[in-house]
């Protein structure tokens, strides 16, 4: 992969995290689908790295810390089944619901108030 290449799936998953990561968090807490990446998981992690190598190598610290912290979130998503077993597991619990019912309005509420 080049590092062209790389830069836009990395621009791409910046844009995901911003406006899905946080929306799956509260839904499936830290066992998101894999296949709601917008790329393959080993695709975004080469991206990053490649990335992040690149700011290294130019001296871009800050650069090389934002990709780093980006490419944490990757950890969230695991096999589908999986997931979605963790997740049919979490809404058959009421407590669970209970708690996140309101963090979805919280995050509507949060969202208006950002972007409008």
């Amino acid at each position: 992969m080049t590092l062209e290449e790389a830069s836009k799936i990395v621009v791409m998953w910046g844009k995901y995290v911003e406006y899905i990561y946080a929306k799956l968090m509260v839904v499936f807490g830290a066992h998101i689908p894999e296949s709601l990446l917008p790329f393959p998981k080993n695709t975004l992690s080469e991206a990053l790295s490649i990335v992040a190598e690149h700011h290294r190598s130019i001296g871009n610290h800050d650069g090389v810390k934002t990709i780093e912290a980006v490419t944490a979130f990757l950890i969230a998503y695991v096999d589908d089944e999986a997931a979605l077993l963790q997740a049919a597991k979490n809404f058959s619990d009421p407590e669970w619901r209970r708690a996140f019912i309101p963090s979805l309005k919280k995050l509507q509420d949060t969202w208006i108030k950002n972007k409008v």
